[in-house]
């Protein structure tokens, strides 16, 4: 048999202690011989001593009978100040089995009795170059994979760091809104983001990417980036998903995909439009009650499955009140099981919702029956939850919520203020959609944009961007669909009426809408002007101008009564086919400007 030599090639550091320096000389010298670099003590006390300051021997050879420190004694106390494995082997006249046992149980690793067989001590100490040469293996595989460790450590918290701040900068932090957020590993492939828009619609997103970990965390980076652009820029729910669904697609692999809930509410009319592809149903629940008021189930599959021409956009709308709470999930939450592998499913989610128990929060409160249903376990999978109280989403340019039988003229006019007659430069631009393009036009975006690079920024852009919004969809709803505002006098008539609504844009071939916005100026005093006309037959209204014999009546639609609010001026030409609203940007008294626009005219 050839023994292998490659474990034997490095020599050992050997300590040896024996009060009888015959039998010192003796080991040390045959030790040597074999290869070995060898230090002598002569005795317990001494060999101590020297380990104190050395302590890279790879070997101890101890005699068990020695005087001050006896071999036993040294053997636990050396033992008790290792930081590595070291085999000690002590040596002894005394063969008695009670002896031995003595030594091994104090930590010797090898027993020897006197007189001393070479044979076996060189067996005794290649066993112990073998172990040491493990020894020395195990902790370099140690070292790398504590190496490798750290580095996997440092490189996951540079992942998390830069996933949070892809994922999560964009979450508004000014609502009212609860999460539960609990991925089942070190990444979380589930998101919940929310974003306003210039006009004050909120935008949310609830999403659960397949897999777990950081590959489904980093499938969600193109998703949040496109959701937040088009939601900061107030396009429509239907044109989010749809570019959600072309981007996935193209980005990632065929079997991955994102199950997402995309939902718009507009606190100013008080509707909401959902989009729900994949995930659990979505809740409106009434806080007074504790009643469901309405569910938005899944029905569309995921985001990413689908190519364009099969991809379906349509939107649920609804109404809601202030005193309501939208509540949406991932599969996480109801796909939760308990230690017999029951489901904590809808229903489960349901009676927590609906449950009258007032001492809780609702965050909490499904919290705990999660907890207490999964036994506390690990979950198995991403679980993330949604709870946005509706009366939190504020409409800051707007005390109250404005209703359909809101009859009040409030329109703040500056009479005395016309800058368009003293106009002696400033921006114009003007856009127009007909036909069949008005099925998939974002016209309130686009001019949004635009009249943000003219330099109308700040709380008059806000309110330029909520008139601009609200007169669009006043043209398409009622000048070129004929819809008939009446039918969202209640929360089931908005529902008909948004389904009438999607039904009359799909068949539509022809009508347009137009629109034109000026920034004009007078030295260093600026305001907008933008002008709505559709091909619509009109509607009655009442003009500012107009004496108090007028018949005609105020238009019933929340838009315009919200847009007589915000403007300083709001005028319908063409028998209501055509409304233009100013806004004045900058003021000048005695020729000192309120506000600058440099974008528009520098500082020399």
């Amino acid at each position: 048999m050839v023994e292998n030599q490659g474990a034997l090639t490095s020599s050992l550091h050997i300590l040896i202690a024996d009060d009888d320096p015959v039998m010192r000389n003796v080991l040390g010298n045959f030790l040597k011989s074999e290869g070995h670099t060898v230090v002598l003590a002569e005795d317990g006390a001494h060999a101590l001593e020297l380990f104190e300051k050395d302590k890279d021997f790879g070997l101890f050879v101890l005699d068990v009978k020695m005087p001050h420190i006896d071999g036993l004694s040294c053997c636990a106390r050396i033992k008790k100040q290792l930081t590595r494995w070291v085999p000690i082997m002590m040596v002894s006249a005394n063969s008695e089995e009670r002896s031995q046992v003595e030594g091994l149980d104090i930590g010797a690793d090898y027993y020897l009795t006197k007189p001393v067989q070479f044979a076996l001590l060189r067996a005794y100490v290649r066993a112990a170059q073998r172990a040491s040469a493990l020894q020395n293996e195990v902790q370099e595989k140690s070292r790398r994979l504590e190496d490798y460790y750290n580095k996997s450590q440092s490189d996951n918290d540079l992942a998390r760091q830069l996933l949070d701040r892809l994922l999560h900068s964009s979450e508004s932090t000014s609502l009212d809104a609860k999460y539960i957020i609990d991925p089942a590993g070190e990444f979380s492939g589930d998101l919940i983001v929310s974003m306003r828009s210039p006009s004050h619609r909120l935008y949310s997103m609830v999403a659960d990417a397949t897999g777990h970990g950081l590959p489904a965390a980093i499938t969600l980076i193109p998703a949040v980036e496109t959701f937040s652009r088009l939601s900061r820029e107030g396009y429509s729910v239907e044109t989010i998903v749809r570019e959600l669904n072309t981007r996935l697609r193209s980005s990632l692999p065929r079997e991955r995909f994102v199950a997402a809930a995309v939902m718009m509410f507009e606190p100013h009319t008080q509707r909401l439009e959902i989009w729900n592809g994949g995930c659990p149903q979505v809740y409106l629940l009434d806080n007074e009650s504790r009643q469901i008021a309405k569910t938005f189930p899944a029905t569309h599959p995921p985001l990413g499955i689908l190519d364009a021409p099969r991809f379906d956009a349509k939107v649920t709308g609804a109404s809601y009140q202030k005193h309501q709470t939208i509540v949406a999930c991932t599969d996480g939450v109801v796909e939760s099981e308990d230690p017999s592998g029951n489901m904590f499913g809808q229903k489960g989610l349901e009676r927590v919702l609906t449950c009258h128990d007032r001492s809780r929060d609702l965050i909490r409160a499904i919290g705990s029956a999660l907890d207490e249903f999964t036994a506390a376990e690990s979950a198995a999978d991403d679980r993330s939850l949604l709870i946005l109280p509706l009366g939190s989403i504020e409409f800051e340019g707007e005390d109250s919520v404005i209703s359909e039988d809101d009859d009040s003229d409030i329109t703040v006019v500056n009479s005395d203020i016309d800058l368009t007659a003293m106009a002696t430069g400033g921006w114009y631009f003007a856009l127009g959609v007909r036909g069949d393009a008005l099925k998939d036009a974002e016209l309130a975006p686009i001019v949004n944009n635009v009249i943000g690079r003219m330099g109308v920024t700040g709380e008059k852009a806000d309110k330029a961007h909520v008139c601009i919004t609200e007169l669009l969809n006043n043209a398409i709803d009622h000048g070129v669909l004929g819809m008939d505002s009446s039918l969202k006098s209640n929360p089931e008539g908005f529902a008909e009426y948004f389904e009438e609504r999607q039904k009359r844009l799909s068949q539509l071939d022809y009508g347009g809408v137009f629109i034109r916005a000026n920034l004009d100026r007078s030295g260093r005093n600026y305001a907008l002007s933008v002008t709505v006309s559709d091909t619509g037959e009109g509607f009655g209204y009442k003009d500012e101008n107009a004496t108090e014999a007028s018949s005609l009546p105020v238009p019933s639609g929340r838009g315009i009564k919200l847009v007589r609010r915000l403007a300083d001026r709001l005028t319908f030409h063409d028998g209501g086919a055509t409304s233009e609203f100013r806004i004045v940007i900058m003021a000048g008294e005695s020729g000192q400007p309120q506000q600058k626009i440099s974008e528009i005219e520098p500082e020399n």
